[in-house]
């Protein structure tokens, strides 16, 4: 019977305890209204288009838009070199040493200034053969690697050959890579060429959804392709009378617009 009475008291006693505790937490939360005030206004995440964000006092439609130039390369850019292997570091060297003074020689008489022709490299290591018995050291070899810029675009060939005949049979000829000296021109027209692009799509856009195109609210640019630099790389060398085919080279923009739906 004891038993009984107690739980008769204690039940009600742990029941207000509860409540006071529950009352206790939701007190010490912010109200609702701070919460949305602290959030700020809805943002997209990366992946959802800004007019599917609900909360936005306007709907928007993003789009962008691409423009592209074209031009004639008017600068040569040559990676060539040397390599020597020799029995002795001090042999490799010596010849390598001659073989790229000689070239430098000819790319200044062909009208290369001197901060046109970059030591861009050099190494030193030891060459190996691989029999049967094993690895047997043959050598060291020496590297030099050359960058060139031809600014008479013109003389390329004339430049090439010159260098080919200077260096000899350790001559190295890596690449041949036209580019632009200036390309604002180009990238003017292929912006403005971007801009209208960008507007057709967002009118044909607005009209096919049954909706009236507002102004234009933010624009932003982003290099599509950095094709200022083209490679050319050739695989076979006419020594006597080399030419080469320059060519155009096409540079590209894309700018991204945010428009007003009405």
């Amino acid at each position: 019977m004891s038993r009984q009475i107690a739980l008769k008291y204690i039940l009600p006693v742990a029941g207000v305890a509860l409540l006071l505790l529950l009352a206790a937490w939701a007190f010490r939360l912010p109200p609702v209204a701070a919460l949305t005030e602290r959030a700020g206004p809805p943002v997209a995440s990366p992946s959802q288009p800004v007019a599917q964000v609900a909360g936005y006092p306007y709907d928007v439609i993003q789009v962008s838009g691409r423009g592209t130039a074209t031009g004639t390369p008017d600068v040569a850019n040559l990676a060539l070199g040397v390599s020597v292997t020799d029995k002795t570091v001090a042999g490799a060297k010596a010849t390598a040493d001659a073989s790229v003074q000689a070239i430098l020689t000819a790319l200044k008489d062909n009208g290369v200034a001197d901060k046109d022709r970059t030591t861009s490299g050099f190494s030193v290591y030891p060459a190996y053969d691989y029999t049967d018995q094993g690895r047997v050291l043959r050598g060291y070899e020496v590297d030099y690697n050359l960058k060139v810029t031809v600014r008479s675009i013109e003389t390329t060939g004339a430049v090439i050959d010159a260098a080919i005949t200077a260096g000899g049979d350790n001559v190295v000829f890596d690449s041949l890579v036209y580019s632009f000296s200036d390309t604002s021109a180009m990238e003017s027209k292929a912006r403005q060429a971007a801009v209208t692009d960008m507007r057709g799509k967002a009118a044909e856009m607005a009209r096919f959804s049954g909706r009236q195109l507002g102004p234009l609210m933010v624009i932003s640019e982003s290099p599509v392709a950095e094709a200022f630099d083209a490679v050319r790389e050739f695989a076979a060398l006419a020594y006597d009378s080399s030419s080469f085919a320059v060519g155009e080279e096409e540079i590209s923009i894309t700018v991204y617009g945010v428009y007003e739906l009405r």
